[in-house]
This record gives structure tokens, C-alpha cells and sequence, in this order.
């Protein structure tokens, strides 16, 4: 009697993992939706901020007989002064020279002179900044088409 050489039985076939169950087309395409969305939002959420508020005020220029609003962030009074915002040169302020002295705690303020309401690079004049308890002293032109400023304060104008 010869004694043969068995191999040992085959081992059954091993269950798929459930990590690869969530690579099907399915989940792929279900990410994809989702992450499309959250760009959408993204996109929405920026413009309604107002982030791109660029020289949409409405607002008309004030008045010596215009009294200030306490809620408006923009407020002027008399049309001798503005907040930090976004303004319309021969609209919302008017041309002359205007100082501020940049508030303590302020995080530094920024200025710029725009020639158009295009909000490119190349539309700015002239820019600049200052730190918390500096006076600036800016010419507003009346060529100028937007002036606007971030953490400097109020802006008073000081002559024509």
C-alpha cells in the first residue's frame, strides 16, 4: 500500500470587507454631490455677507440738516465725516482732505483711493495703513471714484 500526498483542503473564499463596500459607484457619486453643494453654499454664503459689497451703498449723501442713524455702520454726520466702509466719492462723501486718528486696539487700519468701482488691483490710486493712536491724513480727489478704509474710525474732513 503507497500513501499519497494530499494537499490540504482549499480554504473557503474570504467575505469582502466592509471598507470596500463603500468604494462602490454609489458612495462616489454621493460624495460628489455633496462636496458640489458645500462649494455652492460656500459661493452663497460670501456673496450675501457682503463681502463683495463694492460701492453699493444707496444711501444719499448727507445733508447739514441729515441727522446720523445709530444703527447704520456708516454713519455721517452733516457730511463732514464717515465711518470705515465703502464710499461713493461725489455720492455717498464728497472730495477734500480728511484725518483720522486710528483708534487704540485697532488691529491697523487700511485705506485706499480707487479710480473705478471695479475692485481690481489696478483701480487703486493710493493706499495705505497706520497703527492705534496714528493721525492720517488723506486728499480725496474728485476724480476718485470709491475711498475706503478698515479699522481706522471716523474720518473728518478737514478742508475743501
Amino acid at each position: 500500500m503507497t500513501l499519497s500526498a494530499q494537499s490540504p483542503p482549499a480554504a473557503p473564499p474570504e467575505a469582502p470587507d466592509s471598507d470596500q463596500e463603500a468604494s462602490s459607484p454609489t458612495a462616489f457619486i454621493a460624495v460628489v454631490i455633496v462636496a458640489t453643494l458645500v462649494v455652492i453654499l460656500c459661493g452663497l454664503g460670501v456673496t450675501m455677507s457682503g463681502l463683495f459689497n463694492f460701492a453699493k451703498s444707496t444711501a444719499a449723501p448727507a445733508t447739514a440738516t441729515s441727522a446720523p442713524a445709530v444703527a447704520d455702520a456708516h454713519v455721517r454726520i452733516a457730511g463732514t465725516t464717515f465711518a470705515d466702509g465703502q464710499w461713493l466719492v461725489g455720492g455717498d462723501i464728497q472730495p477734500g482732505t480728511y484725518s483720522v486718528t486710528v483708534g487704540v486696539g485697532s488691529p491697523g487700519c487700511t485705506w485706499e483711493r480707487d479710480s473705478s468701482t471695479d475692485a481690481t488691483a489696478t483701480s487703486v490710486l493710493e493706499s495705505g495703513t497706520g497703527t492705534s493712536g496714528i493721525t492720517l491724513v488723506v486728499g480725496i480727489k474728485e476724480t476718485d471714484k470709491i475711498f475706503q478704509s478698515r479699522n481706522c474710525g471716523t474720518w473728518q474732513r478737514t478742508s475743501d
